[in-house]
This record gives structure tokens, C-alpha cells and sequence, in this order.
């Protein structure tokens, strides 16, 4: 380009407008240093990932000392109870690697680590140095003794602050991180200043400048994208890194308690309960000692595997110790949760795992507790459930055991005497309660369903009795004479009723089918017999029924599917099955006329059911506005309290009263 000037005033304005442009030049770059000095300021590229490793390595080690120093009180607390040297050296074992992982947080990362952490180091210490106290105490006076020592120390009463003290010293690094990603964020807004600047002064002429530097501008923003892209992805690890663990890659005790509130307020909206499986590897320690450590990591990844293949979606499973894992069931059923802990058993206990040459057998002893409502931490989940793993190893190992109701850790007991399980097999004190089966067409009483209740006083509650018989191996003995009593009740009633018991899947693969069949009477009379199998009892896939269940069908009884709900899992047990019929749970049924979408719901289940044949029984029924939903669905019975409480007796008339009218609205 040529500039041409007609007279000096004229050279003397461009001259004017040359330094203009060149001022504005000057600033664009002076505002460009100002700007690349400020994003310098802060952790980038080399340094950044210097500065991320050092914070990961930190959160690391913190999580190792905490996890050392849960172990050495665990150890501790066992030796106490036990006298065996074994937990003594387990518990000086922890202590050491703690106190080494301490000294190489301080003296690794500087002297402001040093500082911040020497407070919970000489706590910890202190920790520590009373557990060997009071492990002394022990050896010299008793257990009592010892265990009064620890629990009245102040180190005890402040343990808890101490760990929630480490939480916060973990959630400090995770901030730190944060904090950096938001300020680092800002570099994108002075580029932007710079733009807008650079726009006002291309209104002065500055043109050639303007084209000259928005590659430069897009190279910028690009660069602080990718920045803040790389920030995000480095907090989203720290967050993994501080709530999973890092040997199992299964949830850390911080993980599982964050999930715990989550789920307590899920049942307490929508009912149901929370069941807690507590594992422990049996043996693990001659392990460590024959084959090494690193044999040892091995088995407990391994675990982990196998534990979390055999779980729902919805399960949530954490390592909560040396070689201790947690398991928390939503919305499950004592008797799932059962079912649950014998599969993990056998999954870990049926396959010996290979490494290098060694070939190595494992065994699992477990807990299972139902968690009741309000439960906030996860030590009393583990109180819970500590109390039913110290019996399965008190009898013998590799077994399951379940834990008795309520939040404090049960009474030292051995297991339960013989004389208990000798009246429980033997039936005399057993009573059945019967409650109808009403067909929603005539109002007629259409059956009832039968159920056993157990002798007087703590093992009256299905529940109980039932718990008992999981835990010493005569379930299906008792279930078995459960049927006889039921059957036996219907030997005077009149004519065509259907009657319906129920029986655990367990009892009907032990049973061979012929001897099972043969309990039910062949003059019936008119009268039916169905067999109901609660769904959520279901191990799986439950195709490996449909031979039985065929064979019941064959014989003239009728087979029912129990406790059936909305899920994919309950249709695919319709369909597999073929049921008779199909009894929804209450859950799904109760309050059906105030919520349409479980109305819609319920018609699926109720299509579902025609299509294969089935007839539907509503579980749950309680008020008198649910009735005409469920007739206008098709549902062809009901049953609930709605007719009434549980009978003692089996009535002579077969027309239901109503237990209450609630008021029309």
C-alpha cells in the first residue's frame, strides 16, 4: 500500500495516526504480557503435573495412615477379646507401617506438610501408644481390665474426632485443587479484556493489527479450554482417589459412608430396608506370612472381583479393613440377603485362585444384618454386623451367621443350644394363622393363605425361628413341617377352597419332588393346594425351578410367585415359570387409587399375567378406595387387612365383612 500526501499538514496527520497505531500496538502487547504473566502465575503444563502428583501422593499416603491405624485398633480389640498373640503382632505390625508412612508424608513433602500434619501424628502416637497399653493390661490382668483402660482413656473418647480430623486433612488437598481450577478458570476472562481492548483500538485504525492477532487469540482460548478441561479431570481422580480404594478398586470406608445417608433416606421414602454383609478372609494372614504381601494384594483384588460380580447395580460394597469387606443392600428382603451372602461364599470358597504356581483356596467367614432405621455411620453398620462374623468363625469358618436386631453389638453368646433347635424341629409348638383371599368379582371368599408362627415367646416371629434355622442348617427340615401342620389344618374345611402355603425355594430343590408331592393329601375333596415362592427368595436366574415347579403343576397343585414387583427381573420370572398365579406386593398395591402411575404399572404386571395364563392376587389391601382401581385394571383377588386381622380359626361362612369403612370422599 502507497500513502500519497498532497501538503506537509497532511504528512504531519498521518504521521500523527502512524503513532497512534503504533501506541495502540504497544498496549495490545504490554496488556498481552500482563495477561501471559498472570496465567504463568499459576501450575501449568511441566509444574502442574508436578503439582497434581505431589496432591495425589499426599491423599494417597493419608488414606494409607488412616487405614493402618483402623487396622492396629482392630487388631488390638481382637487380641483383647481373644488372649491370641497373633492379633499382638498383627496389631505391631500396623502400628509400624503407620508410624512409616507418617514420617514419609513429613519429611517428603516439605516442612509445611510437616507443620500441618504433626498434630494428628502426635495424636495418632498417642493412639497408639494406649492400644499397646491396654494390650499390655491385658496380657498382665484380664481382659476386663484391659478393655476398661482403653474405652475409659481420653485417646478412646477422641478417636473419632482424630479420624474425622484425617477426613479434613483429605478434603483439604481435594479443595486445594479446586480453588486453583477456579482461578486458573479466569485466565479465559483477561484473554477476553484484551480482545475487547484490541477491538477499540482497531476503531483508531488499527486494522493490520487486528488481522495479525486473532489466530493468536484463538490459540489462547484453545489452550485455557484444554486447561480447564485437564483441571476438571484432575479433581474428578482426586474424588476417585479419596473414595475408592486403591489395592481393590471396591469403594474405602469414606466412599461407603457418603453412599450409607443416601440410601437410609431412599427407605425411609419409599419403605423397604437396608441389609449389611460384613466378609472377612479366613486364614489371611498365614497367607501374607507363607507366600508374601504382594500374594496377599493379590487374593484381596481377586475378592474383590468375585464379591462385586455377584451383586445387583443398586449394591454397594467397600473395603473396610485389612482384609474386610462391607456390603450394603438396598430395598432387600433378610432372606435375599441371605441368599446373597451363601453365593459369595461359594463363589470365593469353589474356585481356588492360581497365581504363578501356587494354587490358592480361599474361604470367607460372613455377617448379614438387618441395618435399622436411622443408622448414620458406617462404625455402626459395623458394630451391627461384627457381632454374627465373630460366630461364624467361633463355629468353625466359612460359614454365614446373622446378626440379632438392633444397633448394639450383641452379648458374647456361644450358638444357639441344641434344646432350641430340637423344639424347632420337632413342630409341636407350632400354630398356623390364616388370612383370606377375597375374588373381587362376588366378594366371596375365595381361599386363604396359611402361615406358620413359631413356639411362644423369641422365636414366635417368622423372622426369628426361620433365622435360627439359616444358622444351623435345618431349614428346610422345619419348612417341610411347617407344610404338614398346614396341611393338616384343612382336613375339616369345606369345599372348594384353594389354600395357600408358602415354601423357600431351597426346600423345594432339597425335597426330592415325588416325596414332596406325596405330602399333600390325593382326596382333596374340592379343595385346592398352591404353593407360593416369594420372587425376591430368587437366586439369579430361576429357571433351575422349572422342572419342579412343572412337576407341582402336573400333580394338580398350583404354583404361585410371591412378592412380585414392577422390575424386569420379576417379569422374566413370570415368563420363565409360568405361574398359576401372581401375588403383587403390597408396596406396589397399597395406595393404588391416589397414584395413577402405579395403576399403570400395576396394568403391566396385570397383561403380563393374562398372557401366560395367570390369575392376580393383590397383596396389601387396606382401604376400600383401592378396589374399584383394581377391579377396572383386572385384578382378580385381594387380600389385606382391609377384611380384617389374622385368623386363629378357619370361619364357617366364606362371605367376608370388612374390617372398617373409611369415609367416601
Amino acid at each position: 500500500m502507497t500513502w500519497r500526501f498532497s501538503n506537509p499538514g497532511q504528512l504531519r496527520m498521518a504521521s500523527s495516526d502512524n503513532n497512534k497505531v503504533v501506541q495502540g500496538v504497544v498496549a495490545v502487547l504490554v496488556l498481552g504480557a500482563a495477561c501471559a504473566y498472570l496465567m504463568s502465575s499459576g501450575p501449568t503444563g511441566a509444574n502442574l503435573t508436578t503439582w497434581m502428583n505431589e496432591r495425589k501422593a499426599v491423599l494417597s499416603e493419608l488414606q494409607q495412615i488412616e487405614s493402618s491405624f483402623r487396622d492396629a485398633e482392630i487388631a488390638q480389640q481382637s487380641y483383647i477379646g481373644t488372649g491370641n498373640d497373633a492379633y499382638m503382632e498383627q496389631f505391631k505390625q500396623f502400628v509400624r507401617s503407620g508410624n512409616a508412612q507418617l514420617f514419609k508424608l513429613r519429611n517428603e513433602h516439605g516442612e509445611a506438610y510437616g507443620d500441618k500434619f504433626r498434630p494428628i501424628e502426635q495424636r495418632l502416637q498417642a493412639l497408639s501408644e494406649q492400644l499397646r497399653v491396654s494390650a499390655e493390661a491385658r496380657k498382665q490382668q484380664g481382659e476386663n481390665a484391659a478393655r476398661d483402660l482403653y474405652v475409659t482413656s481420653r485417646e478412646y473418647r477422641e478417636r473419632m474426632k482424630l479420624w474425622k480430623d484425617i477426613g479434613d486433612a483429605e478434603q483439604y488437598e481435594i479443595s486445594l485443587l479446586e480453588n486453583k481450577a477456579t482461578k486458573d478458570g479466569d485466565a479465559l476472562s483477561y484473554v477476553r479484556y484484551i480482545c475487547f481492548i484490541f477491538i477499540g483500538l482497531m476503531i483508531f485504525g488499527v486494522w493490520i493489527v487486528l488481522g495479525s492477532r486473532q489466530p493468536a487469540l484463538k490459540d489462547a482460548e484453545e489452550k485455557n479450554r484444554l486447561l480447564v478441561a485437564e483441571l476438571e479431570a484432575a479433581k474428578a481422580q482426586l474424588d476417585r482417589l479419596a473414595n475408592i480404594d486403591f489395592l481393590t478398586e471396591v469403594l474405602n470406608i469414606r466412599g461407603l459412608q457418603a453412599v450409607l445417608p443416601i440410601e437410609e433416606n431412599r427407605t425411609g421414602r419409599v419403605g423397604g430396608q437396608l441389609v449389611a454383609v460384613l466378609i472377612n478372609v479366613d486364614n489371611f494372614r498365614k497367607i501374607n506370612e507363607s507366600l508374601g504381601h504382594a500374594v496377599g494384594d493379590i487374593v484381596l483384588k481377586e475378592l474383590g472381583k468375585r464379591v462385586g460380580g455377584t451383586l445387583r447395580p443398586s449394591d454397594h460394597v467397600a473395603r473396610v479393613g485389612g482384609d474386610e469387606f462391607l456390603i450394603i443392600l438396598p430395598d432387600t428382603q433378610l432372606a435375599y440377603a441371605m441368599r446373597v451372602a451363601e453365593r459369595i461364599r461359594l463363589a470365593i470358597s469353589e474356585s481356588p485362585l492360581r497365581c504363578s504356581s501356587e494354587l490358592i483356596s480361599i474361604t470367607v467367614s460372613v455377617g448379614v444384618a438387618t441395618l435399622p432405621p436411622k443408622i448414620t455411620s458406617i462404625e455402626e453398620v459395623l458394630q451391627v454386623t461384627r457381632s454374627a462374623l465373630k460366630r461364624s468363625k467361633t463355629a468353625g469358618k466359612n460359614r454365614i451367621s446373622l446378626a440379632r436386631e438392633g444397633t448394639s453389638p450383641e452379648p458374647e453368646a456361644g450358638p444357639v443350644t441344641r434344646d432350641i433347635v430340637e423344639v424347632l424341629c420337632d413342630g409341636k409348638d407350632f400354630r398356623t394363622v390364616f388370612q383370606p383371599i377375597i375374588d373381587l368379582g362376588s366378594d366371596q371368599v375365595a381361599g386363604y393363605e396359611m402361615y406358620s408362627r413359631g413356639p411362644d415367646g423369641a422365636f414366635e416371629s417368622p423372622a426369628d425361628f426361620f433365622r435360627v434355622c439359616v444358622e444351623n442348617n435345618v431349614l428346610t427340615t422345619v419348612d417341610i413341617l411347617c407344610l404338614k401342620l398346614c396341611i393338616a389344618q384343612t382336613a375339616n374345611t369345606g369345599n372348594h377352597l384353594r389354600f395357600h402355603i408358602n415354601l423357600f425355594p431351597s426346600t423345594i430343590l432339597d425335597t426330592p419332588i415325588d416325596n414332596l408331592i406325596a405330602l399333600f393329601p390325593t382326596d382333596r375333596s374340592g379343595k385346592s393346594f398352591c404353593v407360593e415362592i416369594s420372587e425376591q427368595q430368587f437366586v439369579g436366574d430361576p429357571g433351575y425351578l422349572r422342572d419342579h415347579v412343572n412337576a407341582l403343576k402336573q400333580a394338580g397343585i398350583l404354583v404361585a410367585i410371591d412378592d412380585v414387583g414392577f422390575g424386569r427381573s420379576s417379569l422374566e420370572s413370570l415368563i420363565l415359570l409360568e405361574p398359576d398365579l401372581v401375588k403383587v406386593d403390597r408396596k406396589y398395591v397399597s395406595g393404588v387409587s391416589r397414584e395413577p402411575a402405579k395403576a399403570r404399572l400395576l396394568k403391566r404386571v396385570v397383561n403380563v399375567a393374562k398372557s401366560l395364563g395367570a390369575e392376580i392376587v393383590a397383596e396389601g389391601i387396606e382401604v376400600k378406595d383401592d378396589l374399584p382401581i383394581l377391579k377396572e385394571i383386572g385384578v382378580h383377588y385381594g387380600q389385606g387387612y382391609y377384611w380384617g386381622d389374622l385368623l386363629e380359626v378357619l370361619p364357617s361362612s366364606t362371605t367376608p365383612k370388612p374390617a372398617f369403612q373409611p369415609e367416601k370422599r
